[in-house]
């Protein structure tokens, strides 16, 4: 009996991690070309499930909508045939985007692939839409396709449906061949064959082509979300012949960089985590070259009780030089640069790499095209003789004033009513004169709530946006009939933090969250109701709107 325990739990342990370490992508990642760029899918399902959990339920809200909209019968008839039309409307959507050199040109195709309920009713609806009416369907081994015309196909199987769009650009510049070291016109390009090719490859390709074998994408779709972002630098690799300055090494840079992001309406707030990974090259680099966390006492002191938004970002200068030798256009630069008497190195080792950018007290202003606001730019120097060349040019082209060891704003800056001190300690530019004194001085604190702060501190880059304040700030410049959806959309939205962290030896992390200002409600639920509040408005403000739509 003990034996048959044993086997059991091991049976069961075993099956756990081969369910634990199975391939996580959606079915769909074998349509999609592992050299895609962009990839977006969402999920309409999992939204839909949060607004009926806030009890908005979505027939009725679109009927609501359209409301003061009339269709005539042929639009009516139009709207059920896209409703059946075999696609499964509930299901994932995934948006992608893939790039090429053709033809010395750049070929870009838009594709948003969709899952099938019954793909007879998709072919019917597709013989009877005017768009597609009286075309040819071809028939291949493993999918059909459509061509609307020599830029646009649909194609499907009994799985899924792609609806690809296609662009190309000629590149104006004459293509030269590596080997024979000729320049040569490009050759024009046919649309409708390259169309084609793309097409077959989506349904034709080996999993090791597709995206089911890249890691950072199955492993994002771990974790649940409304939506996910995939991008790829691989894409750039084949532009890079368009470019007329050939870089050393750039490809070396580029190649195989992945960021991969969720984003979720959740209770209170709208959050969009990401993940990118680099090369090992670039990894290397990012390793070495590790910067510090933001500097918060470069905040502290800021002269206002209504801070709009912050910026602050804190990194290793020598990062700047590394990527110059790795490009190999450190010499390139330095030879341009020395009429100047300055070097590359001179113009990031001026600065330390701590940076704050603070903005408060935003207002409409008075019958002025300009809003108001108050201001502080604030750089740490870094390299004492690096910035005394570099300031000192600066005066010589009359941009700066010099008055003993400290920089001042030459003509150009005083017109703009701004005020810049600099020193051999920092770099600051004020909105005026008196919020630097107050800001260097240190007579009063920032007003920053106690979990911006937390959020903000320990990160390599940080930003924050107070769009309460915001709205308050232009309250008095909304007048009439626009008052009313103003005041809606003010009660919406709190603030914004963004933040992302150094390198981890693996990958670097960002999160952006958007915080509403109803802390239980679900945030989808939230902006929901307010787009029917502004519905409400637009049908009292605006007369019926009479819409024949057609097929």
């Amino acid at each position: 009996m003990k034996s048959i325990v044993r086997v059991s739990l091991l049976l069961f342990i075993a099956a756990s991690l081969i369910t634990s370490c199975s391939n996580k992508a959606p079915k769909e990642a074998k349509y999609i070309p592992k050299d895609a760029s962009f990839v977006f899918v969402f999920d309409p399902k999992s939204m839909e499930d949060k607004l009926e959990k806030g009890n908005i339920h979505i027939d009725s809200s679109i009927d609501k909508i359209l409301g003061h909209i009339t269709f005539d019968s042929a639009g009516k008839s139009a709207l059920d045939k896209i409703k059946n039309a075999g696609v499964d409307w509930t299901d994932k959507y995934f948006v992608f985007i893939s790039q090429k050199s053709v033809a010395g040109g750049q070929s870009t195709t838009v594709n948003v692939l969709g899952n099938l309920k019954d793909s007879a009713k998709l072919v019917a609806f597709l013989k009877d839409h005017e768009a597609t009416k009286g075309q040819t369907i071809h028939r291949e081994k493993n999918y059909s396709y459509i061509s609307a015309s020599d830029m646009h196909s649909i194609s499907w199987n009994d799985k899924v449906a792609i609806a690809t769009f296609y662009y190309y650009k000629e590149s104006l510049l004459p293509k030269h061949d590596s080997i024979t070291h000729v320049y040569y016109q490009n050759n024009s390009v046919n649309k409708e064959e390259e169309i084609k090719k793309e097409v077959n490859r989506f349904y034709t390709q080996k999993e090791d082509e597709s995206l089911a074998s890249q890691k950072p994408f199955t492993e994002m779709f771990k974790e649940k979300a409304d939506g996910y972002l995939f991008t790829s630098s691989n894409a750039a690799i084949n532009s890079l012949s368009m470019m007329p300055i050939q870089l050393p090494k750039l490809e070396d840079l580029l190649k195989d960089n992945y960021s991969a992001s969720t984003f979720n309406f959740e209770d209170g707030q709208i959050v969009f985590k990401s993940s990118s990974y680099t090369n090992k090259l670039m990894s290397a680099i990012f390793n070495k070259y590790a910067g510090p966390t933001v500097n918060m006492s470069m905040i502290e002191n800021y002269p206002s009780q209504n801070i709009n938004g912050i910026v602050l970002a804190s990194f290793n200068p020598e990062i700047f030089g590394a990527f110059l030798k790795q490009l190999e256009v450190e010499s390139m630069a330095d030879l341009f640069l020395q009429k100047m008497n300055i070097t590359s190195a001179d113009l990031y080792k001026c600065l330390k790499g701590d940076i704050a950018v603070v903005f408060s007290d935003i207002s409409a202003g008075d019958n002025s095209l300009m809003p108001k606001a108050k201001l502080i730019f604030n750089a740490t120097v870094g390299d004492k003789t690096s910035f005394t060349k570099l300031m000192d040019k600066a005066v010589e082209s009359g941009f700066l004033v010099k008055e003993s060891n400290v920089y001042k704003g030459g003509e150009m800056i005083k017109a703009t009513g701004m005020y810049l001190h600099a020193d051999d300690k920092n770099i600051i530019l004020a909105s005026d004169s008196a919020t630097y004194n107050q800001y260097v001085t240190k007579t009063s604190k920032a007003n920053i709530s106690a979990d911006v702060a937390a959020a903000l501190k320990g990160k390599s880059t940080a930003f924050y946006l107070n769009i309460e304040s915001l709205f308050n700030g232009f309250s008095n410049s909304v007048h009439g009939n626009d008052t009313a959806w103003f005041n809606h959309a003010k009660g919406l939205f709190k603030d914004a933090i963004a933040t992302s962290t150094n390198f981890d030896g693996a990958k670097t992390t960002a999160e952006f969250k958007v915080r509403m200002k109803d802390e239980k409600q679900n945030s989808l639920v939230s902006i929901a109701k307010v787009a029917l509040a502004i519905n409400d408005l637009e049908k009292k403000n605006n007369p019926i709107i009479t819409d024949s739509i057609h097929h």
